[in-house]
């Protein structure tokens, strides 16, 4: 059998670099090598930077990949019996965000704790907080005993994820509870008792975060108007690598006459954003993408959030919950009013003039069929 060995480094580097990667045949069966982590519900897996597989006599198709900010690599190769291959893949990176005072973040992650630290260096994700505390699991599938004292995986200098999370998922929607001590805990409880709310307040009270996983769940209006929740998700696990789920699940369905087909779904999830705005209510955004239940890499979507005086996990949330954010799937949005950024408060008590700038960058191999500025 013909052996296939790749490794994956950054140009002009040298070291080897994480990276996410998908190895298929031409009749569209696909390929996981040992020592890497599979992700099968998207069939891909990613790797510390090299991997080696036996693969049968075949055409083979390999995409490479590592988040947002690098441009991918594809190639295909015919494998014949008995000889090796060695593959040597260059990922150029087309924008640093980091350097420009960005970092990224994925709310809605369910992965194991032990794939995550090589998952947020593969897909070059900032702030990973890891969902391990769902509904009535005690925990998720890591089984963790005791909370551990050091609740924050410190992979490097600016990849930093969390393990206690806790997602409330009932007949009412979803809320995130993020940056936990401790999982809240309510007792008894069925689809729609305590609401989804005793979750949002008791984590308040306790001084945690808390972000609405959709606009449409049934609950979310009562929970944006208690002020219960401190964000809420826009781009969010429906909208997928391949696909958009066109369904807002056991959400509020959204009228198709007015919203019809896929881009129907993303026109609603923006105009019940837009109510809350237009309600006088300061209410920041969020991005997630449900790896470990749904069809999506880790920081698929992703939030980028500013930070002026460097990079740290609780100054990445401060600046979520001030919305110095904006949340994407792919183009990079830069955007200010006057010099202002995402989040800040302009004040005046006569009419100004509002110089607005607005750029966004994606890789060639990207394309994007339209745009939208609203104001209200």
């Amino acid at each position: 059998m013909p052996l296939l060995k790749v490794q994956i480094r950054e140009t002009d580097k040298s070291q080897l670099t994480p990276a996410r990667v998908i190895l298929r045949d031409e009749k569209g069966k696909y390929y996981y090598p040992e020592k890497c982590f599979s992700y099968e519900k998207d069939n891909h897996f990613t790797t510390d930077g090299q991997f080696k597989i036996m693969l049968p006599v075949c055409k083979v198709y390999l995409l490479v990949e590592k988040g947002k900010e690098y441009m991918p690599v594809e190639g295909e190769l015919n494998l014949e019996k008995g000889q090796d291959y060695h593959v040597d893949c260059e990922l150029q990176r087309w924008i640093n965000m980091a350097e420009l005072g960005w970092y990224s973040g994925d709310l809605h992650i369910h992965r194991t704790i032990s794939e995550i630290k090589n998952l947020i260096l593969a897909e070059d994700l900032n702030i990973a907080p890891n969902i391990t505390v769902w509904n009535d699991w005690k925990y998720s599938s890591d089984d963790i005993k005791i909370v551990p004292k050091n609740r924050i995986i410190q992979a490097d200098s600016i990849h930093v994820a969390s393990i206690l999370t806790q997602e409330d998922e009932r007949q009412g929607g979803a809320v995130i509870l993020l940056n936990l001590h401790a999982p809240i805990e309510l007792g008894l409880r069925s689809n729609w008792y305590p609401a989804g709310y005793e979750y949002c307040r008791n984590a308040h009270n306790l001084g945690y975060l808390v972000d609405q996983e959709k606009p449409f769940w049934w609950e979310a209006p009562v929970n944006v108007a208690l002020g219960g929740v401190d964000t809420i998700g826009i781009i969010n696990n429906h909208i997928q690598r391949e696909e958009i789920m066109d369904n807002e699940a056991w959400g509020k369905p959204r009228d198709l006459q007015k919203y019809p087909n896929y881009r129907g779904f993303i026109d609603n999830v923006l105009d019940q954003y837009y109510h809350y705005l237009n309600l006088g209510m300061n209410l920041p955004i969020s991005a997630g993408s449900a790896s470990g239940v749904l069809k999506n890499p880790v920081g698929f979507n992703r939030l980028y959030v500013h930070l002026d005086e460097g990079f740290s996990y609780d100054k990445w949330f401060i600046g979520m919950k001030l919305g110095r954010s904006f949340a994407t799937n792919g183009p990079l949005l830069f955007f200010s009013i006057n010099g202002q950024e995402s989040g800040s408060v302009i004040k005046s008590t006569e009419p100004i003039q509002a110089n607005i700038s607005i750029k966004a960058f994606f890789p060639s191999t990207f394309w994007m069929m339209s745009w939208k500025m609203i104001s209200g």
